[in-house]
């Protein structure tokens, strides 16, 4: 795919919830974007990435939707499934961004969260034969118990992170999960959750940005003992 032009790369600066939290934060402004799905957490984190390190790059629902159509391969329960790393691997990597992975196995993904075994065997082949495509491609897929600090070293170098977690520090119950990261401190990673709570009184505000302490964001970033984390930088 061709390569991007050059941009600046992440720099230490101060916003106002850093400021409020802990002072400098290693990282840039990402733009929020709210999911419109119950499905498309990793299309929306995606898209907030994409659009931060290229400002063409459109950031609404046709384009959450149809990166959707390109990344989906996990299953969600009874509904419509949602992204594995893979699948938004290869979306960026359509795009023109550099792509690089980290995670903590190869093959599928998030198997276990669906009950039904023929969705799962489903979800398996597409998955795998999306696993051969990133290989293709010759996208870097490091097997990796990665840490708070190879978080920050990524994002200096002008990457922005797409984790897999789980909602249950943020929201209170157990779904797997997509968000981007905005920045990272001596005390906490800062985090763009695409989804808003509204029982919560969660709003794109409170979800932009949102601060977790180092312990916490390590604990909610694997979900079933599985962790990925999608490097998008140009």
């Amino acid at each position: 795919m061709p390569r991007r032009s050059a941009t600046p790369a992440a720099r230490t600066l101060k916003s106002k919830t850093a400021k409020r939290v802990a002072g400098k934060v290693t990282g840039r402004k990402l733009p929020y974007y709210n999911q419109s799905t119950d499905f498309t957490c990793g299309p929306s984190s995606l898209m907030m990435a994409m659009t931060a390190l290229d400002k063409t790059q459109a950031i609404d629902r046709a384009h959450e939707l149809q990166l959707w159509r390109e990344a989906n391969t996990v299953f969600m329960g009874k509904g419509h499934p949602g992204s594995s790393p893979y699948g938004l691997a290869l979306a960026g990597w359509r795009r023109g961004f550099q792509i690089a992975l980290w995670l903590s196995k190869r093959g599928p993904y998030l198997l276990k969260y669906q009950k039904k075994a023929d969705l799962r065997k489903v979800s398996d082949l597409v998955q795998r034969e999306d696993e051969k495509l990133v290989k293709a491609a010759r996208i870097p897929m490091l097997l990796k118990k990665w840490t708070i600090a190879d978080l920050k070293s990524a994002i200096e170098t002008g990457a922005v992170p797409l984790v897999l977690v789980s909602t249950r520090l943020f929201h209170g119950d157990s779904t797997p999960h997509w968000v981007a990261i905005s920045g990272v401190d001596d005390a906490h990673v800062y985090v763009n959750d695409p989804w808003i709570t509204r029982k919560k009184r969660q709003t794109a505000k409170s979800q932009t940005a949102r601060p977790a302490s180092h312990a916490d964001f390590l604990k909610m970033a694997q979900y079933d003992g599985e962790s990925a984390v999608v490097l998008v930088s140009n």
